[in-house]
Formats: C-alpha cells, sequence, structure tokens
C-alpha cells in the first residue's frame, strides 16, 4: 500500500506532442463546422454553395475538402484512441479499477455531448463516448491487430455509400441535412450517416490505439518519419482532389456527392497519419510562443470545442441570412483560433485544467 500511495504521487510523463496535435485538431475541426454555423449544412458537402460565391470562396472550399475534411476528425479520433489507452495506463496505479473508472468517465462524456447535441446537431462527442465500449473490448489486444481491424472498419464505411446512392436526390438530402420530417428514404439516409460517421470514427480510434502500443507516438526521432509524412500527405492529398474534380465535373449531381466523397474517405487515414507524425516531429523540435499555445489549447480541447459551438451559434443568431461568404467566414475562425490560443494559455497559467475538463474529472 506504501508503494502504490507513492507512485500514484509521481505524474507519469506527459507526451507534450499529443496535446500539440489535439490542440491543432481542435484548430481544423473548426474549419469545417464553421461553414455549418455561419452558411448552412449543405454547404459543407456541395462545395459549390451558395451559389452566389466567389472563385476564391470556390477555391477555399475546395482546399478545405482536400486537406480539412474528415482529416482532422480522423486526427483527433487517432489521438482520442491512444489516449483511451494513455488513461488506463496512467490510473492503474490510482485505483485497482482502472476500467471501471474509464467507462464512468466516458458516462460523462456521454452526458456532455448530450448536452452539445441539444444546442447543435453536429455534435461529435455523443458517437465518442458510445465508440468507447468497443475500445475497452480490445483494449488488451495487440498493435497489429488494433491496426488491422481499425481500418477494416474505417473503409468498411465506403459500403455504405455504394448501398445509399441509388436511393440519393437533391430534395431528400436538403431535408436531411435541414433535419426536416420525412419518409423512409430520409430516415435510411439517417442511418446512413450515422453508420458511416460511427465504422469511421471507431475504425481511427482502433488504429491509434494500436500506434500508442506500438510506441510509435514516441518516434519522434527517426529521420525516415518526415519522407513518410509528407508522401502520405501528397498521395492523399491528390486520391482527394480527384473525388473534388469528379464531383465538379459531375455538376454536384446529389449521387456523385456521395460517391465523390469516397476518395477523400480513402484519403483521410493516410493525411492524418501524416499530420500526426509532422506534429511529432515539429513538437519535438520547436519551442516558443506558439508551440506553447497551441499545446493549451489541446489540454483545454473539450472547452475550446464546446466554446467554438457557443460562440458560433451566438453570433450566426446576430448576423443576417446571407451575411457571410466562405472567406469571411475563414476570417472569423482565424479570429476565434487567436481568441482561443491566447486564452487557453492564459488561464493555463492560473489553473491546472480547462474549466470543462475540471467539470468532467
Amino acid at each position: 500500500v506504501k508503494h502504490k500511495m507513492m507512485t500514484s504521487s509521481i505524474p507519469k510523463e506527459r507526451i507534450t506532442h499529443l496535446d500539440t496535435a489535439r490542440g491543432l485538431a481542435v484548430m481544423g475541426i473548426l474549419l469545417i463546422n464553421s461553414i455549418s454555423f455561419f452558411i448552412d449544412g449543405l454547404a459543407v458537402y456541395q462545395i459549390n454553395r451558395p451559389e452566389s460565391q466567389s472563385r476564391l470562396d470556390w477555391w477555399i472550399a475546395a482546399f478545405g475538402e482536400v486537406f480539412v475534411d474528415q482529416k482532422f476528425m480522423g486526427l483527433f479520433s487517432l489521438l482520442f484512441g491512444a489516449s483511451f489507452l494513455l488513461f488506463l495506463e496512467r490510473v492503474q496505479d490510482q485505483t485497482e479499477r482502472p476500467a471501471i473508472l474509464s467507462l464512468w468517465r466516458n458516462v460523462l462524456l456521454l452526458a456532455i455531448g448530450i448536452f452539445h447535441g441539444a444546442l447543435w446537431p453536429g455534435d461529435i462527442l455523443f458517437i465518442y463516448a458510445t465508440c468507447v465500449p468497443i475500445l475497452f473490448l480490445f483494449r488488451h489486444a495487440s498493435w497489429r491487430f488494433l491496426c488491422l481491424l481499425g481500418l477494416l472498419l474505417y473503409y468498411g464505411s465506403t459500403i455504405f455509400s455504394f448501398w445509399m446512392t441509388p436511393h440519393l436526390n437533391g430534395e431528400l438530402l436538403e431535408s436531411l441535412i435541414r433535419t426536416t420530417p420525412g419518409s423512409e428514404a430520409a430516415d435510411l439516409m439517417g442511418a446512413f450517416f450515422i453508420a458511416d460517421t460511427y465504422f469511421r470514427a471507431v475504425g481511427m480510434m482502433l488504429v491509434g490505439m494500436g500506434l500508442y502500443r506500438n510506441g510509435w507516438l514516441k518516434r519522434t526521432g527517426d529521420a525516415n518519419l518526415r519522407v513518410f509524412a509528407w508522401g502520405a500527405i501528397v498521395l492523399g492529398a491528390l486520391i482527394s482532389g480527384c473525388g473534388v474534380f469528379w464531383v465538379d465535373v459531375q455538376d454536384y449531381a446529389p449521387q456523385a456527392l456521395l460517391m465523390g466523397n469516397v476518395p477523400n474517405t480513402f484519403a483521410t487515414p493516410w493525411v492524418s497519419l501524416g499530420y500526426l507524425t509532422l506534429i511529432m516531429i515539429w513538437d519535438a523540435a520547436a519551442e516558443g510562443i506558439w508551440v506553447e499555445r497551441i499545446r493549451s489549447m489541446g489540454r483545454m480541447a473539450l472547452t475550446n470545442y464546446l466554446g467554438q459551438t457557443l460562440f458560433c451559434l451566438s453570433l450566426a443568431a446576430l448576423l443576417p441570412p446571407g451575411f457571410t461568404s466562405r472567406s469571411g467566414v475563414l476570417v472569423t475562425v482565424v479570429v476565434i483560433w487567436v481568441l482561443q490560443l491566447f486564452g487557453s494559455h492564459a488561464w493555463l497559467t492560473r489553473y491546472r485544467l480547462g474549466p470543462i475538463e475540471w467539470l468532467w474529472r
């Protein structure tokens, strides 16, 4: 008992690049969520919306489709899976039932997700919390099994796109995005989105668990990692770009929107992994004002994620409909980034945890 008390008082080594990656993931997620906040949900899937947008706005949307859409959510899912195992390791010296504590922690996350989902239907916390029982089931699996199963589940989500395409039309897509009560086909489309999101989320979480168990997340000094990272990002960007080009050629037909997203889905794990690799290398080599503030933002990721929703919903309610373009949204996002980067750092100079993180724990 004495040994247990002593070891539990010694903090485990903090993997700082996980904080940095988490901070950048929250920043990247806002780039996509902000389109839903300030324009509409259809504009997330249809980069030619609104019809009045400029060519600059279209290129901003295309860039987001290739380098941002799904990629930062994939990055966050990788980190969530790795953090799940890291949490179990850190609390095993403090409790005889670390798994029970982990499950209880995610019941609280589920409650936070329900609250957030009541404010905005794009919430992801509810889905993340309900993925935890699957992570718990495979917590003792080998890293090879975790990575293989994760990729199989993730890429299995593309089957739903082929299954759903014949049922899709513009009216159905719009009624779904605008949460309008619909027909049986609309219910089917809603089930497609839920299943697709679950498969992609839990798949990337399992891969993140595998990378953590393998020790890959600490290989910041390997010279070959940089080459791998850039290769993965370039290859993934080319695949995603092909999807964007094909949808544009098809004049954004509803079926093309769904099938054109398949290349983006295929590319996401490699781009997300490339981003994580570059972040690991950068975090290990860099010190200064920006990396410190991004780490702080990552340590307050839950607070910042919820804060983004509250701020954007409040601001969007004050703006007249159609007032904000994609370029205007991008400027707003940069302002929010600056506020959260400096605000998070200022908060953590006085307190150990962010306000929502404190409530969660």
